[in-house]
């Protein structure tokens, strides 16, 4: 080989290795970034001029698909538990003494000594006492869950405007990517998609998203209910909380160009994100609990309705719950007396109510014919299952969201020991060429004093 030829071919490799160090050097330094994508030098042969270097960025599509979702999974799971968590909690203080259930008890026993002393005035005005702490209770539960759901109804809205953000920064960058791309400069284009995986990740804890790569570099992304969400230009989506949600009350829908999110997805946590998990709090869980209330309220209306009244009457059953009160005039501090109630035999008839068992409407997700006390015990079981199987699934979803994360983060992430290990031998060849080219140099040099 001709000492021309041998320098031209050191000062190639020089060229190539200088490149694939500046690529580990990239890694190294984007090693603590979880959203950053290892790139992999590739050299390849050419004829008549040596070798030649391209970046790969090893991203892995199908990978990031299945984070995508297990992300939306597990952010779903914890707003639900969460929410059924503050239902449960509605009557949890302190060993849910202030349930329906215990306080049916504590009235059921009341009435009882009230008939078996009725003749003294203290069991009577003990009773009507009991009787206002469940009226009470159950207004409160009432509140609470109305509470509850006015919350999420404004939740979704700060959803709705993350979701919105992020669409809007998202095409910026998508932008990005396809003009480094066809400008032809790989490199930039990498950082840029960095960023782009980056806003996709966040935006899937907001809803459930599929995503689709063109062969431009850009990128599509569809909502779970087959919406597209993006697609060179990001859709509109519009929410408008209501000022007061009742009892009863459907909450607005979200739209995408004015179309309404109807898809089922979102009434189910799995793959829905914060956005799903809002919804199926509003519109499905604090509901069905509002509706058991209400049954409760409803019992007591016609078992007891001696004691209890619906302080607007007409209005049906919705909320009933949030209205029931006890008659004015046994409530000694509205000039009531517990006289009032007539009879003896009156208090008897009130006792055996409790005996009595009634269907019960299973839209509120208890069914069959049932005592008051059962029925009542039946939901706070009911709320209480909820809570723990909801708590476990957000735990299964967390644990499985957290081990895509890591199997993503293995297939595409940077190991900085082997990033190391790398640039020790590219250094060493580095130096191997470097001294090629000097002693070629140095013959060259040898070569011109001999001619001279």
């Amino acid at each position: 080989m001709a000492l021309g030829s041998a320098l031209a071919v050191a000062r190639n490799s020089l060229r190539v290795t200088s490149g694939q160090m500046n690529v580990v050097s990239q890694n190294i330094a984007g090693a603590r970034d979880p959203d950053y994508v290892r790139r992999t030098n590739h050299t390849h042969a050419r004829l008549y001029s040596g070798v030649y270097a391209t970046v790969r960025r090893e991203s892995n599509p199908h990978l990031l698909a299945s984070h995508l979702n297990k992300t939306s999974e597990a952010v779903a799971s914890n707003v639900i538990a969460s929410g059924i968590t503050r239902l449960s909690d509605i009557y949890a203080t302190d060993d849910f003494v202030r349930s329906p259930a215990r306080l049916l008890a504590g009235f059921r026993d009341s009435l009882q000594t009230w008939y078996n002393q009725f003749d003294q005035a203290g069991p009577g005005d003990e009773a009507i006492s009991r009787a206002k702490e469940l009226a009470s209770s159950l207004n409160e539960g009432s509140q609470a869950i109305a509470r509850l759901r006015r919350e999420a109804d404004q939740d979704i809205k700060a959803s709705v405007g993350r979701i919105n953000d992020l669409l809007q920064r998202f095409r910026e960058v998508d932008r990005m990517v396809t003009g480094a791309a066809g400008r032809g400069r790989d490199i930039d284009a990498y950082t840029y998609m960095d960023e782009r995986d980056a806003l996709v990740k966040q935006l899937s804890e907001e809803i459930g998203i599929s995503t689709v790569t063109h062969n431009d570099g850009s990128m599509t992304i569809y909502g779970m209910d087959g919406s597209t969400l993006y697609d060179k230009e990001p859709r509109l989506i519009t929410f408008s909380p209501a000022t007061v949600l009742p009892a009863g009350a459907e909450g607005a829908a979200v739209y995408i160009d004015g179309v309404p999110l109807t898809h089922s997805s979102f009434r189910n946590q799995n793959g829905s994100g914060t956005l799903g998990g809002l919804l199926k709090v509003r519109d499905d869980i604090a509901p069905q609990y509002q509706k058991q209330l209400d049954e409760i309220a409803a019992a007591l209306l016609d078992g007891f309705p001696e004691i209890f009244e619906d302080s607007t009457p007409g209005s049906g059953n919705i909320d009933l719950s949030g209205r029931l009160a006890v008659r004015a005039e046994l409530d000694v501090e509205k000039g009531g007396s517990a006289a009032a109630i007539g009879t003896r035999d009156k208090v008897l008839e009130l006792v055996n109510a409790f005996g009595k068992s009634r269907d019960y409407d299973g839209a509120a997700g208890i069914s069959g014919s049932l005592t008051l006390i059962q029925y009542a015990d039946n939901s706070l079981a009911w709320i209480e299952n909820r809570r723990k199987d909801a708590i476990s699934d957000a735990q299964y979803r967390e644990t499985m969201y957290m081990r895509s994360a890591e199997t993503l983060s293995n297939e595409t992430g940077v190991n900085t020991d082997d990033e190391l290990a790398l640039m020790l031998q590219l250094e060493q060849s580095y130096s191997a060429t470097a001294k090629i080219i000097s002693a070629v140099g140095k013959m060259m040099d040898d070569l011109m004093a001999v001619i001279r």
